[in-house]
């Protein structure tokens, strides 16, 4: 893979990866909830949907969604009600999650996997779009890399930088519940852990289907 390609690769990731999407705004939302280090399962269920998305889009897959605005709108709508869902969910329970039992570590780990992980994976627009970028940063000059190997640096770089700005999104947010916490304002901090998944459910909302063709 030539030098050149890969660095216009990097720095495209970086500007999309640090631009807020469901995937950052539910990383924020976690870490206001659990701190940085506590938003790590989500990040890996984040990444682990980003991986499979990355092979659909390989195998194909992509195209297919291009072609069907009815199959995007269906999987996105799901993820915008999931978000949503939990978004009402801790702005009715913020005071009643103050005297109620804490979820085990275990279970609070999964949980938080498994919000990353559908909230990455209901968004289709994903496919989509490593099926269109993927190839744009492809060299098939002579004496390049076999193709299969240049699409798995482009996809590791990818689960990194994406991987960093989650965390990054997610110890600021972390730093400002610390803040709240300091203050007696547990309720506050609740409530705009719900509001920002709501934002998140709204940022998923706007993204556009594909023209059927």
């Amino acid at each position: 893979m030539q030098s050149a390609l890969l660095l216009a690769y990097i720095g495209t990731v970086a500007v999309l990866a640090l631009t807020p999407g469901p995937s950052v705004m539910l990383g924020s939302a976690h870490g206001l909830r659990y701190g940085a280090v506590g938003t790590l399962p989500t990040i890996a269920g984040d990444l682990s949907a980003n991986t499979l998305q990355m092979l659909a889009a390989a195998l194909g897959l992509g195209a297919v969604i291009t072609r069907s605005a009815t199959t995007f709108t269906v999987i996105k709508w799901a993820g915008v009600a999931y978000l949503a869902w939990m978004g009402i969910n801790h702005l009715r329970h913020a005071r009643r999650d103050l005297a109620g039992p804490a979820d085990t570590p275990t279970s609070s780990r999964w949980l938080r996997f498994s919000h990353g992980f559908v909230t990455s994976a209901s968004n289709p627009k994903a496919i989509v779009f490593f099926a269109a970028l993927f190839p744009q940063f492809v060299s098939t000059s002579a004496g390049s890399a076999p193709i299969a190997f240049q699409f798995l640096v482009l996809g590791m770089v990818f689960l990194t930088i994406d991987g960093l700005s989650v965390f990054l999104y997610a110890a600021t947010a972390g730093r400002l519940s610390a803040w709240l916490s300091q203050r007696g304002r547990a309720t506050t901090q609740r409530r705009l852990t719900g509001l920002v998944l709501i934002g998140a459910a709204g940022l998923l909302s706007l993204k556009g289907a594909p023209a059927e063709s």
